[in-house]
This record gives structure tokens, sequence and C-alpha cells, in this order.
């Protein structure tokens, strides 16, 4: 690789972004997800591991709480007059949650979520084949966490978690047809979440949750069709999160709930990748300059006599990428979604089905050409799809 251009390389890797707020993934329950994840004060299940970890406090009972999440991203662009899409295909990522109250006091919690995932395989069709043709995160997480109730009204709540993040990155070269350049790497971080659940009468409660991010270094390798491979690392990002709650009951059957998150994707600026086969001196900056962005969610759900659940909601989720830094490896927009369920409680269990409907509509304009002459200049329009289902048991 030691004849690559180094110019031309560091122009191509650095259009690769692979983290964007449509990576982080929110959606670690059924019925919270119908709310539009909404979740944050209310924290009345095993699921509180990830949502408020003081809301674990609530329970009487151990509970298991096991589910799937699966969606279709369905990111299509029209470039001059030209319609694309990347390869159509169902993603899916588990969760699993327990819960064991010790007293009256004190509750422990284990949980497995995947907090960040997902990705598209454009292929290499596209006119920003040498921005990105595919990319690919996966970070499960094993979390425990801990509430403490301080009286009948305050809760504290605490989580450590263990992350494992695996990521491929791959673009054209723009060489010859079918060229391609390719980054595997994996790691590890620690991370952890604070939090607290005020419930001042039994109608209102109020909930927060601060994540702080983490910046692991990924081992692997790059490696292409035309070039030489070889060993490398990339510095990654993972951004601080923080999350607020007010949950409202206006009777035992309804809860209605609103929440804002904000993730600070300003702290991704440049990030390192290192590699024995780059030119001089094996080191190519990246350059993101993201801006940080909310989440607004609100939602409801109802509980029916004979046991039925039915839950609504809404939830709106900024973009983190400016135009000038957009790539189409996450196809970052505004994104809407629309979340409904069902499900039915019974003395020991409770199942819980959620269909949710994401869209978004963006034009992008400036985004600079990169050594090649390729943008991600576009017309872009996100059509979401997926299902979810989870499933409770108390002991």
């Amino acid at each position: 690789m030691k004849s690559f251009p180094a110019t031309l390389f560091l122009s191509l890797f650095a259009s690769e972004h692979p983290l964007a707020a449509g990576y982080y993934l929110p959606n670690q329950d059924a019925l919270a997800t119908a709310k539009g994840n909404a979740f944050i004060a209310t924290a009345d299940s095993a699921a509180a591991v990830y949502y408020n970890p003081a809301g674990l406090t609530q329970l009487q009972d151990p509970e298991a709480l096991v589910g799937l999440y699966s969606i279709a991203l369905g990111n299509e662009v029209r470039i001059d007059g030209i319609h694309y899409a990347p390869k159509s295909e169902w993603q899916t990522v588990p969760h699993a949650f327990y819960a064991h109250p010790l007293n009256e006091r004190i509750a422990l919690g284990l949980g497995l979520t995947v907090p960040f995932g997902l990705g598209n395989d454009w292929g290499q069709q596209t006119p920003f084949r040498t921005i990105v043709t595919k990319a690919y995160l996966k970070q499960p997480s094993v979390t425990l966490a801990a509430g403490y109730k301080v009286n009948d009204q305050l809760s504290l709540g605490g989580s450590i978690s263990l992350n494992y993040l695996d990521l491929e990155l791959e673009q054209g070269l723009g060489f010859a047809p079918g060229d391609y350049l390719c980054f595997e790497g994996s790691g590890f971080s620690v991370s952890g979440a604070v939090s607290m659940r005020w419930q001042p009468t039994p109608q209102h409660a109020f909930g927060m949750i601060i994540s702080n991010g983490a910046s692991p270094m990924l081992d692997g390798k790059i490696y292409s069709n035309i070039l030489p491979s070889g060993s490398a690392k990339l510095e990654f990002f993972t951004p601080l999160r923080i999350g607020a709650g007010y949950s409202f009951r206006p009777s035992p059957r309804w809860n209605i709930e609103a929440n804002i998150e904000w993730l600070d994707w300003d702290a991704l600026n440049t990030l390192d990748l290192k590699a024995q086969t780059l030119p001089s001196p094996g080191e190519v900056p990246l350059v993101f300059n993201w801006r940080s962005s909310f989440i607004y969610e609100i939602g409801a759900s109802y509980s029916f006599e004979d046991g039925y659940l039915v839950a609504a909601g809404f939830d709106y989720n900024e973009s983190a990428q400016p135009d000038a830094t957009y790539s189409p490896a996450v196809a970052d927009a505004d994104l809407h979604w629309l979340n409904a369920g069902i499900g039915r409680s019974t003395e020991r269990s409770t199942w819980f089905l959620t269909y949710q409907y994401g869209f978004a509509n963006r034009t992008v304009k400036g985004n600079p050409e990169n050594a090649v002459g390729q943008t991600s200049n576009g017309r872009y329009e996100p059509r979401h799809h997926s299902v979810m289902f989870s499933w409770k048991r108390r002991f």
C-alpha cells in the first residue's frame, strides 16, 4: 500500500462515518418502545436496568424479561433522477433482563442489550461507492444495575456495562470496477450510568439518567482485493447520553409519559486510524465534526380489566450529521417514529408486541467531493419498519 497516494487514502477513509443518531438503539422493551421509548420516569419492569435503574425499587417480586427487536432499514436516495437503495434485509437484536428485590430498599438487576448497532450494504453500483459500500456495527452490552430506595418518594440507581464492539467498514477505491478497501475491527469498553426516580404522589413521577460515553480502541485489519492487507487500529466513540422524563397517571389504568434525551455527538471530532500498511506516518485522522442531537419521546398505555394492554407513542430523532460530513453509511436524518403495540398481562406473565414506522426526507447539499470526485449529495428518503416482542415472567 506504500504506493497508494496518502492524500487519496485520507480522502477516501475520512469519508466514512460509522456512527450517528441512527446507530443509537433505545428500543430495549416492547412496551416501552410502543410508548415512543418514553419510559425513564415509569421504569416499572426489569427493563429498568437499561431505562432507569432507580426504577428497580418498584418491583415486589423477581422477574425476567426477554425479547427481540427486528428492523428493516429502508434507506433510499435519488441522485440525478436515479434511485438507489441498499440491500434489503431484516436485522435482529435481542434484549434480556433479570431483576431481583433484595429487601424493601435495595434491588439488583442484570441486562443484555444492544444499545448501538445495525448498518447498510449499498453495494458497488452507487455514484458514492468510494465514500461507502458497506457499514455495520454491533455492540452487545452486559449490564449490572442496582436501585436504592432513599425514602417512599425518592430512589437512586446506578449501573456498569461491559461492551463488545464489532465494526465493519467498506468502500470502493475508484481504480477499477469492483475494487474495495475494508476495515474490520473489534474491542471492549466499559461504561456506566447513574439515575434517579422521584414520585411525590401516585399520579406524578420524574426520572433522570446520565450514561457516560467511551472511546475504545478497536483492533483489526485492513484488506483489499487490489492492495496489501495488514493489521490496523481504529479509535472509536460512543456518546454521553442524558435522559429525563415525566410520567402522569390520571388513573391506575392509564400511564402517560414524555421524555427528552440528549446525545453528545459534539465530542465526535477527529478519530485516528492506524495501520502498518498505511502511507507514512502510518496514521490517518478521520474528521467527523458532528453535532449533538436531541430525541423527543411521548407515549401512553392503557390496561383493560381483562388483562389486555395497548400503547402508542411518537418519537422524533434529530440528525447528528451536518451536510458537510454526511455519509450514506447511515443515511442520517431528522427521523419521525410512529409506534403502537398490544399485549396481555396475567398473574405471572406479560407479553407485548410492537410495530414501528420511521420516516424522514432530507436533501443533502454542499457535501464536498472526495479525491475521485464523488459526493454524498442527493435526496434521501428513509422508510423503516420494525417489529418487537417482549415476554415478562414474575416469580
